[in-house]
């Protein structure tokens, strides 16, 4: 039987065999987000998939990743919900921090409106509270390019949970 490390050898050895340069890009950096992981500089493997990183203050966030072919949809630009997923990390993580030690929130309802794509260098997600009550918080975001240029908006409802 084959261990998974055996595996991962041979599937490697494969995929650099036949790679082009964009695989190679591609394999580089969701390995080096793996990395980063096993380092301590990421806690999920999403972030670390996608290279995200945000700052968050009491009152607003934001969330950063690099725009590349890992999150490209069919026509080259980031994919509708790679878009989606950083405004529910930048809101989810601002609401987060704001409950209570030993509770948590989760996702009870997102609303994502496109309003245009980019070729540029990074996605950055900005949340900010719209509405903070004691189990429901309700939040807003933007999503832009470096550049300033707005390609969607989001709102999303959080109910906070007791953390298991």
């Amino acid at each position: 039987m084959t261990t998974p490390k055996e595996k991962i050898d041979l599937l490697l050895g494969a995929i650099l065999q036949d790679s082009t340069k964009e695989d190679e890009e591609v394999l580089l950096h969701l390995l080096t987000g793996l990395r980063e992981k096993q380092q301590g500089i990421h806690r999920r493997y999403i972030n670390a998939a996608l290279h995200m990183v945000g700052k968050f203050e009491p009152e607003v966030s934001e969330v950063r990743i690099p725009i590349t072919p890992v999150i490209h949809n069919t026509i080259k630009v980031p994919h509708g919900g790679i878009i989606a997923t950083i405004a529910d990390a930048a809101m989810g993580g601002l609401a987060s921090r704001s409950v209570p030690e030993g509770f948590n929130v989760v996702t009870t309802n997102m609303n994502v409106t496109y309003i245009a794509t980019t070729t540029n260098k990074e996605l950055i997600a900005r949340g900010r509270f719209v509405h903070k009550g004691r189990q429901t918080l309700v939040m807003e975001c933007d999503i832009e390019d470096e550049t300033g240029r707005k390609l969607a908006i989001a709102t999303g409802s959080f109910f906070v949970i007791q953390r298991r």
